[in-house]
């Protein structure tokens, strides 16, 4: 069997200049790098094509916090079919926050992981109807809370189960993906995390945002807060981690995986980033344990990382990625 590696120097050699971008060293130093933390795949699309590929069909883990990139998209293409704008103001007790507050986390709910993840998994309902704001609003708190009622007022809006807003307006749904997807005890789907994808399934998730970028597909205002920010996280909106701070003077790079444990004023993320080394167009999923969706409108670049381990570096794997030659 032909080594993957080898695999991916003979396909870009075998493509045309305008299809291959990225420097075959550079990626197979990134390939290795990525190996080395319990990769589960990798996968590379680039003009169009995918150029790299291993374990893209085989591993099916949890996706974790992509999850929420996933419903995002879902609520944008949800948005252009007349459905909830981001300026929609939930009902019932947490009346006045929109659904921009909850996916830009700052809608001043706790964030209740403990309860959704311990007691929820039995009962999410119980835990949703106990929760009660204790922040102020317009303060970045990471949590499953705000997308657990951004869920809850999508299925009333709609009047109907949130497995059929998923298959309608989440990119690349399926029954089987649906199958996969993590649900309490009473059948109740997490729309925070909890979602199973292969590499090939997240590829359409992938193409979507950079078509919703670079093709101007998603509406100006969701693509303002994707270039900008908020206020209460300059580095993060609406699901998706940001690299535009890296152009800043003084910019930082930032593991995010490693800070998210503990509240953070808005002037920590000011000057953070991503990664130095990468273009400061990139948006990426984020999800524990080194589950990554890397997309680069401005290279027309797509690269999905799944993995099983602490550890893997953002910062590490863009530099060796991207890399000046």
């Amino acid at each position: 069997m032909m080594r993957p590696l080898c695999f991916f120097a003979l396909v870009l050699l075998g493509m045309s200049a305008a299809q291959a971008d990225l420097n075959s060293n550079h990626l197979t130093q990134a390939a290795a790098y990525s190996a080395k933390f319990r990769e589960a795949a990798l996968l590379v699309w680039e003009d169009g094509h995918i150029i790299y590929e291993r374990g893209s069909r085989t591993a099916t883990p949890r996706v974790y916090s992509i999850t929420k990139s996933l419903v995002a998209m879902g609520v944008f293409r949800d948005g252009r079919q007349g459905g909830m704008s981001l300026d929609h103001r939930v009902c019932g007790i947490f009346r006045g926050i929109t659904v921009a507050d909850l996916m830009n986390q700052i809608s001043g709910l706790p964030t209740a992981a403990h309860e959704f993840y311990g007691e929820g998994l039995h009962d999410k309902q119980r835990v949703l109807r106990g929760l009660k704001k204790n922040g102020t609003r317009g303060t970045f708190v990471y949590g499953p809370s705000h997308w657990e009622v951004l869920g809850e007022e999508i299925r009333q809006h709609r009047g109907k189960s949130v497995e059929d807003w998923i298959r309608r307006f989440v990119p690349g749904a399926t029954s089987s993906m649906l199958a996969r997807w993590r649900r309490d005890d009473q059948g109740v789907i997490f729309f925070s995390t909890g979602a199973r994808l292969n590499a090939r399934e997240l590829l359409p998730t992938g193409r979507e945002a950079w078509g919703g970028i670079k093709k101007e597909k998603w509406s100006s205002e969701v693509r303002t807060l994707l270039s900008n920010g908020t206020e209460a996280n300059r580095m993060y909106a609406l699901g998706f981690w940001l690299n535009r701070q890296s152009t800043r003077s003084g910019a930082r790079e930032v593991e995010v995986e490693s800070v998210l444990g503990h509240p953070h004023p808005a002037d920590f993320w000011r000057n953070k980033c991503l990664s130095l080394a990468a273009p400061p167009d990139l948006v990426a999923m984020i999800g524990t344990a080194g589950q990554r969706v890397y997309v680069v409108p401005s290279q027309d670049l797509i690269v999905i990382r799944l993995g099983g381990r602490r550890g893997f570096s953002d910062a590490e794997f863009l530099r060796r990625l991207f890399a000046q030659p």
